[in-house]
């Protein structure tokens, strides 16, 4: 009680892992999504994975750059908004350096293999037992991938526009009387 906004992250993201029914990537995943609605070029397992997301958790828009580490996974991810500033260097000695700005450490320009910037919603990820860097898209697919979600969603979710139209008319459920609210028995079931 009483934390920041960073410290409410972190214990809704422990929280998501503790129980283990999400990795760590897969609960940043959710946390910190794409900005997927109107993406058309998104692929469709993806798309569907954030959707199926955004039915238990609402996104953490930020601005927000969120490191994180558990012991097998080093990673940061970008809100959809990328307000945040994030580069990244991956050295030919097997080192990834990730920061806010440009030239935080000093490192041989012969060292570094590749060099970037963190772009809106994606996530840098070192998987230290595989002792390789996960791309953004393989991660990301990989966790869309491992369920069919969008036959979940077409099955088992019920939109607004659909309950209106399959429920009763109103004036059948009940007919208004003068009871006052604060004395009506049915305010308890409610």
């Amino acid at each position: 009680e009483g934390g920041s906004d960073s410290s409410a992250f972190d214990n809704v993201l422990e929280l998501l892992v503790i129980n283990g029914v999400l990795s760590l990537p897969e609960a940043v995943m959710m946390m910190l999504p794409e900005a997927w609605q109107s993406n058309t070029n998104m692929e469709p397992e993806k798309k569907a994975w954030y959707e199926w997301a955004a039915c238990l958790s609402e996104p953490w828009d930020g601005p927000a750059l969120m490191t994180f580490s558990d012991g097998r996974y080093c990673g940061a991810s970008l809100d959809r908004n990328g307000l945040r500033p994030c580069r990244y260097y991956k050295t030919n000695d097997g080192l990834m350096i990730c920061a806010s700005e440009v030239g935080t450490i000093d490192i041989a320009p012969e060292r570094i293999l590749e060099k970037g910037r963190l772009q809106p919603g994606k996530m840098l990820l070192v998987d230290t037992r595989e002792g390789r860097v996960v791309e953004d898209r393989e991660l990301k697919m990989s966790i869309a991938s491992r369920h069919n979600f969008r036959k979940w969603i077409d099955e088992q979710m019920l939109s607004l526009d659909e309950a209106v139209a399959s429920s009763p008319k109103l004036d059948s459920i009940a007919a208004l009387d003068h009871t006052p609210l604060t004395q009506d028995p049915r305010m308890l079931a409610f």
